[in-house]
């Protein structure tokens, strides 16, 4: 099994990273690598770039590491503030990945029973943990369509092992990668297929189709643009390597990946904020930060989003015009709202056993798509986590809960006039709520604590470009976005606006890809 993050080779053969300029001798620096920003992707870039031996500096603008991989409390009551679930286990890659990095041993892993459930008009369907349960279980619910949802499921996994024929490839050169017809000919078929189109191939019931295509929401885009390949693989990943919890939040493994740094040698520093990237030659030479400071470097690796990094760091005057252009060409996906809530009742209050839940209004999820982000949430979807139905008492007393809702949204149509975004706020907490009550009769009586989150404030606290967690927009004509390496010497991205893409996950890997082009330059350097 792979993870939907192998699909970075597939890109690399799509269209080729933004080539570094030529090697030039630099002077002593204070360090080897400054990353910028703690989150996933910029604490596993650290790591790995620790572990190969290079001196790194990680500097977080906020005052503890994460990004939205971290946590925060109110009252009795812990929060997580963004994970709802990680794909891959201890055996899976990523579970490989923070083995090598001697992260693993640090955090403990709660594996999730199922997927998710997902309730829709005339549905209500938990779409279990194994690929043989997923289509004993939905061919019992659709017994007419039994044989297109096993063969929709034999789909996925073909595309998996396909994918897992590509790692490696960046060893291969040209000639190798001529070879991918071959090696991955369904993948390739369905390369620009979005998940509605595949779907309504296979099956005849809309809800059949939306409880197939439910992980969309951890995609960005409806089923009508979202990348058909990513939501399949991540389902497959689900399936044979399973959904993960953090025990203690998904802070607690950033604090791991911070821990490991130091261990390592590396400083990791945070209410530091980097205000630019110097560049000499065209090349970047280090960071300096709000604090006056100038710290030195051979290598930057930015973990904030691109046109933070180009227009603001490195300032727009000296981003190179094509790359430039490229990323104010590219669609950003969409921001969250979210509330937070700690209950005053147990997790067994109303009989519900699940992780994860989603209930739509519509079967048309296109429909729950656009009233999202038009903030129409009585008319939408939510997604709806018990955090507390994993036995982790980390997050609330003994005898209180915690539940979490999820839901798209468009920071456009989030006013910035005080009173009336603080109206919007109370609105979509009223909608999105009542909408849970749906399954959770009630559940506004049991609150006890509530915070709401916004794009605003999610842009406030991340300093990402509109308050966007997601990155690029995963669509059929977006395969490809922004690799790691960028036409700047010396300068790379990692995280959820670099390739592979928004996830946990696929944040994790991206930094790891990141380090290993780094260090593959190292030992290029060493040679000579």
């Amino acid at each position: 099994m792979r993870l939907l993050s192998l699909l970075i080779p597939l890109m690399v053969l799509l269209a080729a990273s933004a080539a570094s300029a030529a090697h030039t001798e630099a002077p002593p620096t204070d360090y080897d690598v400054v990353v910028i920003g703690a989150g996933m992707g910029g604490l596993s870039a650290a790591v790995h770039l620790a572990n190969g031996g290079l001196s790194v500096l990680v500097l977080e603008q906020h005052h503890k590491v994460g990004g939205c991989t971290s946590s925060f409390s109110r009252g009795e009551f812990n929060f997580d503030a963004s994970l709802h679930q990680m794909l891959g286990g201890e055996n899976g890659r990523v579970g490989a990945m923070l083995r090598e990095a001697g992260v693993l041993d640090k955090v403990e892993l709660i594996r999730i029973p199922d997927v998710y459930r997902s309730i829709m008009p005339g549905v209500d369907v938990v779409y279990p943990g194994s690929p043989e349960a997923a289509v004993s279980d939905l061919s019992a619910r659709w017994p007419e369509e039994a044989r297109d949802i096993e063969r929709f499921h034999r789909l996925m996994a073909k595309m998996d092992r396909q994918i897992g024929r590509l790692e490696g490839m960046y060893a291969w050169g040209p000639l190798g990668r001529l070879s991918i017809p071959f090696k991955a000919p369904t993948v390739l078929r369905h390369l620009h297929t979005d998940l509605a189109s595949l779907t309504a191939r296979y099956f005849e019931d809309e809800g059949l189709k939306g409880v197939i295509s439910q992980l969309w929401v951890y995609a960005g885009p409806p089923p009508s643009r979202v990348w058909a390949l990513r939501t399949m693989l991540a389902n497959q990943g689900y399936l044979t390597e399973g959904a993960w919890q953090i025990r203690g939040s998904s802070q607690a493994l950033s604090d791991a990946y911070a821990e490991r740094i130091v261990e390592l040698g590396g400083t990791v520093r945070t209410g530091v904020r980097v205000n630019s990237i110097p560049l000499a030659g065209g090349r970047a030479t280090g960071v300096t930060t709000v604090l006056g400071e100038h710290i030195t470097a051979r290598y930057v690796v930015s973990s904030a989003d691109p046109f933070q990094t180009f227009f603001e760091l490195v300032g727009e005057e000296k981003t190179p015009a094509e790359y430039a252009t490229t990323i104010r060409s590219l669609e950003p996906s969409n921001s969250l709202v979210g509330i937070y809530m700690g209950l005053d009742v147990p997790p067994d209050h109303w009989g519900i056993e699940d992780y994860e839940l989603f209930y739509s209004t519509s079967l048309d999820q296109d429909e729950n798509y656009a009233a999202m982000m038009q903030g129409r949430y009585a008319e939408a979807a939510v997604a709806i986590s018990f955090y507390s139905n994993l036995g982790d008492p980390w997050y609330a007393p003994p005898g209180k809960s915690v539940v979490v809702l999820h839901s798209y949204a468009d920071m456009d149509t989030w006013p910035e006039e005080p009173q009336a975004y603080q109206a919007m706020k109370k609105q979509a907490a009223t909608e999105l709520i009542g909408l849970a009550e749906n399954v959770m009769p009630g559940l506004s009586d049991h609150i006890e604590v509530m915070e709401i989150v916004t794009p605003r404030s999610l842009a406030a606290f991340t300093l990402q470009y509109k308050g966007i967690p997601y990155g690029w927009a995963r669509t059929t004509e977006q395969v490809k976005t922004l690799g790691q390496e960028t036409p700047i010497d010396g300068l790379y991205l990692a995280g959820s606006w670099a390739d592979p893409g928004q996830g946990v996950s696929t944040a994790q890997l991206s930094g790891y890809q990141a380090s290993q082009l780094i260090l593959k330059r190292e030992r290029k350097t060493r040679r000579r």
